[in-house]
């Protein structure tokens, strides 16, 4: 194996620790047992939101510095960000002291450890040839961090109490997230303007990344939106739409904790498959498919559907975003890619936020949700259709 393939195996593993550390951990804090039980598990979700809604806005700065001063760095100091901001998690007593960590260090943390800084790096590494290959290894390394982070949050939780967990999860994403990238990651030599770019440089910069998209990408991003929008809004209710359709909680959540595994091989496969096949097509197929699953579970009165559900849900799901990246990369890769990898961030981290507060609106019984997720089967099956028809053509790089 090439020190290029050892790097994206140590990428995946920044990945994997930042995304359980600042992501997945809180489906465990929020809980009544954990920090939920401190500050309102309505608090916790509505400042872990807002966490997500900042890291897209930040998300434009960083595409911008991984454009200009490379990745490396910034993954240091997110990580650093990161560590900071759980550490202070961890003695906060105030709903408004979890707002402001959660807005002011973790919201921008996210930005700069998750997986855009390490496209934009991936992108340097490889030729376009072999970045699917490569973007299939580092989200399918990248993709257990769920099975790892929820089960060791939920254990810290309960033997050291949630204060507890959170200072060690800072330790971990600190050690992790500061060592992978100082000692273990590189980057290729990067221009000599990259050192006398100023902080006015870097907001005309990012301004100049938020114009450099044209129709294409925008109808390629505003299309991904809204289908992810609907994703994630289903996908955030799914246990509370079958519990109104008679089925029990927690055989439900037993169920949907093996999409995880079963998306796995899709996080590889899929990527690495569109060095055959068009990455625009399979991604289309991704967003149709998930769209297909919806309406199946809408209408869900039996196991066997649930289950019908959960093989196409866990075959597909894991796909989405790495082939978002990689058609980005494909038809848009250059100077301007981290920035607009970033304006896609932004849209991304509001979808996260939109679908599900769309669909509790919306919906409360079954039959409401029932119509709640068949509209959202059809908003994924016209973003496909929208994502495949804006997206042909020759690649760009």
């Amino acid at each position: 194996m090439t020190r290029r393939w050892w790097q994206v195996v140590a990428a995946s593993m920044f990945i994997n620790t930042s995304y359980g550390t600042l992501s997945y951990a809180f489906s465990v804090l929020v809980t009544t047992e954990a920090a939920g039980g401190t500050f309102g598990v309505s608090a916790v979700s509505l400042a872990f939101g807002l966490a997500l809604l900042v890291s897209g806005v930040a998300a434009l700065v960083v595409g911008t510095i991984a454009d200009l001063f490379g990745s490396r760095r910034l993954m240091i100091c997110g990580s650093i960000l990161g560590a900071a901001g759980l550490g202070a998690l961890s003695l906060c007593d105030e709903r408004w002291q979890l707002v402001a960590v959660m807005v002011l260090l973790l919201g921008p943390a996210m930005a700069a450890t998750f997986y855009e800084p390490v496209y934009v790096l991936m992108n340097r590494w490889f030729a376009p040839h072999e970045r699917p290959k490569a973007y299939g290894v580092l989200t399918m390394v990248s993709g257990i961090s769920i099975t790892i982070f929820t089960p060791l949050t939920s254990a810290l939780v309960d033997g050291l109490g949630w204060r507890g967990a959170v200072a060690v999860l800072a330790l971990i994403l600190l050690t992790v997230g500061v060592g992978l990238p100082l000692w273990a990651i590189r980057e290729p030599p990067l221009p000599p303007s990259a050192r006398r770019t100023s902080a006015r440089d870097i907001v005309v910069q990012t301004v100049r990344g938020l114009r450099a998209g044209n129709a294409r990408f925008w109808t390629f991003t505003f299309a991904f939106f809204a289908a992810n929008t609907a994703f994630s809004g289903y996908s955030f209710h799914l246990i509370a739409q079958l519990e109104a359709r008679g089925f029990a909680q927690g055989d439900v959540a037993n169920v949907v904790g093996l999409a995880g595994i079963l998306s796995l091989p899709a996080r590889l496969l899929m990527p690495a498959l569109s060095g055959a096949a068009n990455a625009v097509t399979l991604l289309a197929v991704c967003l149709a498919a998930l769209g297909g699953a919806a309406l199946l579970v809408s209408v869900a009165e039996s196991w066997w559907q649930v289950w019908a559900y959960i093989v196409v849900y866990g075959a597909v799901f894991g796909a989405v975003y790495p082939l978002r990246a990689l058609v980005t990369s494909e038809r848009f890769s250059g100077a301007y890619f981290g920035r607009l990898l970033g304006t896609q961030a932004l849209f991304v981290a509001v979808s996260r936020a939109a679908g599900p507060a769309l669909i509790g609106f919306f919906a409360s019984d079954a039959e409401s949700y029932a119509v709640a997720f068949q509209i959202s089967a059809a908003v994924l099956v016209a973003g496909a259709i929208v994502v495949a028809v804006s997206m042909r053509g020759p690649s760009a790089a």
